[in-house]
């Protein structure tokens, strides 16, 4: 540090304030400056990997991390601060070597023990992640945190009836926490069942997580309930041709219709008093949407002139920095479709949201052929997208919003992820490979389709063998 600069101590306390008042950038620059007095200050590389995993930079927070780590290198948080880094970036079996070290320092760590649980889950290894949140819940039985990431071990194990008592620990414990939305009715609970009550259902999460859980408003309606559906406002024109006598609000226009009623639920609160055994899933319906199928049949003919097999694809999620996990392992590379675009008598049809075109000129650079719907937008214009998905034969796509909505058209899909190892408690294939949740869905995976050539290898036979 130069000139009349405070002393290194004095520098270190001023960042942690920093730091603390949520002033990043200021934490940053001084600890940055300590650096260059003293590159093996132990606290300024200690913040800066900590501001570094907080802004999503993991290969930046392995880095600085790893150099504390040759100052003190039985410092436990520093241990499980690199250890998350690590999982983000999918080097899972060095995560659980620096979780297991922090452990060992400080053995009744509940946040170690429940990140431990995390990137054994990520492993697919549930039963261990398991033992991890218990462990976790034993120290601290009021971890929101673990208790929803118990939630998730559970419903993939299908243990569904206390996974989704733990999945009500969302709120608190999930990946965004946030308060339930305030109503001045009471929850809708088992009781409330054939009482003549009405009830407002209201959308908390994503648009695929909206799509599964509405799927359980058709049970709502064949036991008699009335009920006020809220939905994206891209969907109400589906739901509304689907279920004309259902009423449908979109969200943010759904106040004068809820004030009408006097019970409400989160709509991913369904699950538990719907969904608690695997018999249950036998209520599931075909199909939750329907398309508009004039739109539907110009596409078709559009695609298909000859009377050729159309497959839409759908091969990425994108998703924010601070899920980039997620992002990483559900999406597949385009120049994974190459060989299907070139099966005779099929033609590969893009459902793929987002900015894709750098992906497509590259695909079409090295040969591959995918057919677009120009003028059609795939993210605002989810009643064309799924005309679209209708106009196709089969629909083959990764974890993302196109999976979702085509399983509630009942259009057949065939969803495609690595080495058996689902992204989701709702992809868990059963013994014949499909969804509980969508009928139409079959799953494509197994342990030794570790990568995407292989997976999509099998798909290419399924679509031959019609």
């Amino acid at each position: 540090m130069q000139g009349n600069a405070p002393p290194i101590a004095a520098a270190i306390e001023r960042a942690a304030r920093l730091y603390g008042a949520g002033n990043l950038d200021g934490a940053q620059a001084l600890c940055e400056d300590i650096l260059r007095a003293d590159s093996h200050h132990f606290y300024a590389l200690h913040l800066l990997s900590t501001i570094a995993a907080l802004r999503g930079e993991n290969e930046e927070c392995v880095r600085l991390a790893s150099r504390a780590l040759q100052v003190d290198p039985r410092h436990a948080e520093v241990l499980a601060n690199r250890g998350a880094a690590l999982r983000a970036l999918r080097r899972y079996d060095e995560a659980l070597a620096d979780y297991d070290r922090a452990l060992a320092i400080v053995p009744r760590s509940a946040t170690t023990l429940n990140n431990r649980g995390v990137t054994l889950g990520a492993l697919g290894r549930h039963r261990e992640a398991l033992e991890c949140y218990d462990q976790a819940l034993a120290i601290d039985a009021d971890y929101a945190r673990a208790r929803y990431n118990r939630a998730l071990s559970r419903l993939m194990l299908g243990e569904l009836r206390n996974g989704w008592i733990d999945y009500e620990w969302r709120w608190a414990g999930g990946e965004e926490p946030a308060s339930p939305r305030p109503f001045k009715v009471p929850a809708f609970s088992e009781s409330d069942f054939g009482t003549g009550r009405r009830l407002a259902l209201w959308t908390e999460q994503g648009l695929g997580d909206e799509i599964l859980f509405s799927t359980l408003a058709q049970e709502l309606a064949t036991r008699g309930e009335a009920f006020v559906l809220e939905v994206d406002p891209r969907m109400v024109a589906p739901f509304q041709r689907a279920h004309p006598s259902w009423e449908i609000v979109a969200k943010g226009a759904s106040n004068d219709a809820f004030a009408r009623c006097d019970r409400q639920l989160a709509l991913g609160s369904l699950g538990r008093l719907l969904r608690n055994t695997h018999e249950s899933f036998e209520r599931q319906p075909r199909a939750l949407l329907a398309p508009d199928l004039t739109r539907a049949a110009a596409y078709r003919e559009r695609l298909a002139p000859g009377g050729e097999r159309v497959v839409g694809i759908s091969w990425r999620t994108f998703q924010p920095r601070k899920r980039a996990f997620y992002e990483l392992t559900k999406s597949a590379p385009l120049a994974a479709f190459a060989a299907l675009s070139h099966e005779r008598g099929l033609r590969l049809l893009d459902l793929q949201y987002g900015d894709t075109a750098a992906e497509r000129d590259a695909f079409a650079r090295d040969g591959g052929v995918l057919h677009r719907l120009d003028e059609l937008d795939l993210y605002h214009d989810l009643d064309g997208l799924l005309a679209a998905i209708e106009a196709c034969d089969v629909v083959v796509t990764t974890s993302n919003v196109t999976a979702h909505l085509a399983g509630a058209i009942g259009k057949r899909t065939l969803l495609v992820y690595l080495a058996a190892n689902p992204p989701f408690h709702y992809w868990v294939p059963q013994p014949e490979g499909h969804s509980l949740w969508y009928p139409s869905v079959h799953i494509v995976t197994a342990t030794g389709m570790d990568t995407w050539a292989r997976a999509l290898g099998r798909v290419q036979e399924l679509i031959a063998a019609g």
